[in-house]
């Protein structure tokens, strides 16, 4: 496999973090102050980052040969499995965003499954090549990514009805809102999903300026955001942002500035580029997790069940896709992404401080 640069490996988790994040508007429970949990979300996930690192340069392995280093092969295995399914998982859920996107604004006569089975094949063809290649077309990527969102935020200060007033005034509710808006939900999405490169970092060989360039990553992307709830709030207030699932949406269909209307175009180059590449990387992490769970030196003909497993949970959480956000991201936050994102990389990092005592006395 060949290896990449320290720099592709920034654009692509920078790429991932903002890919498809930057269409909601996070922590929007905390109203005008979802700006100021976004940035708290941002500061507390630091130190998270600092930890995944640490038992990366520690092991330097991917994360699930570090389970079954720390609690043995059995144990690891079965934990292994565990973030095998929360992997594929993940891309089905962002599959899912793309499907509701796409046929809930976009193609809303297109079929959902005939979207589903497109994106899912581009998805396999990318992963038969080495992930180099998907973080080196996501550093090609990126500049466009960036110009195209900057576009949207330059000219969203043309909706008639854009207004920075609607931000304030701010800490109305004390700070236990912001704190509740934060924390698990933001901190965990999109700041805690940073966890599936320790699938990847392997492939890195500079390590040594693996922390730097993560930390860039946390610290821009809290920092857009920010900016962009700040955006979407003055654009269409708190309470249109909290009522829809997709609000950088409606700012695109609101800009309006000569032959600058309906962006529908550059949003849609936005979704593909930002919901595919981190379907890829999730994917490609499910099937790390499968090599190493299989014990199997290839995962390439895994492909096809792969796209299967991933077909058929955006299908079925599709069907009901209004119904679960509200209910659902609280509970997955909480219950899947709290124990996968925090604990168990906490119980790893007392594991190697146990063995280390041990190994010393």
């Amino acid at each position: 496999m060949k290896s990449v640069t320290i720099k592709e490996l920034f654009s692509t988790m920078f790429l991932f973090e903002i890919g498809n994040t930057i269409l909601f508007a996070h922590g929007i429970s905390a109203k005008q102050d979802s700006w100021i949990a976004v940035l708290l979300a941002m500061i507390s996930a630091i130190p998270l980052l600092y930890l995944y690192i640490f038992l990366y340069n520690t092991y330097k392995v991917n994360l699930t040969e570090i389970l079954k280093i720390s609690f043995g092969k059995i144990i690891g295995k079965m934990i292994s499995i565990i973030y095998m399914f929360y992997f594929f998982y993940m891309a089905a859920r962002v599959t899912r965003d793309y499907l509701e996107l796409s046929t809930g604004s976009i193609f809303p006569l297109s079929p959902i499954k005939f979207i589903a089975i497109f994106l899912i094949i581009v998805t396999i063809y990318f992963l038969l090549f080495d992930i180099s290649v998907t973080l080196k077309v996501a550093s090609i990527l990126l500049p466009f990514f960036i110009f195209l969102i900057f576009i949207v935020f330059i000219f969203a200060f043309t909706i008639p009805c854009y207004s920075l007033n609607k931000i304030f005034p701010i800490f109305t509710g004390g700070i236990v809102p912001i704190i509740k808006a934060a924390y698990p939900q933001v901190l965990t999405f999109p700041f805690g999903e940073i966890i599936v490169f320790m699938m990847i970092f392997p492939e890195v060989p500079n390590k040594k300026d693996l922390f730097k360039y993560s930390f860039v990553v946390f610290i821009l992307t809290g920092l857009f955001l920010a900016f962009n709830n700040i955006n979407i709030i003055s654009a269409i207030g708190v309470y249109e942002a909290s009522r829809i699932n997709f609000p950088f949406y409606s700012i695109t269909r609101l800009i309006s500035l000569g032959f600058f209307r309906n962006l529908d175009s550059l949003y849609i180059a936005l979704m593909i580029i930002g919901n595919l590449i981190k379907i890829i990387i999730f994917a490609y992490a499910g099937l790390k997790a499968s090599q190493s769970v299989f014990d199997i030196k290839e995962y390439k003909f895994l492909l096809i069940p792969t796209a299967a497993i991933i077909y058929a949970l955006s299908i079925i959480t599709a069907e009901s896709y209004f119904i679960q956000i509200p209910v659902e991201l609280p509970l997955v936050s909480l219950y899947i992404h709290v124990p996968l994102q925090i604990i168990v990389p906490l119980l790893l990092l007392i594991a190697y401080f146990v063995k280390k005592r041990n190994l010393k006395s």
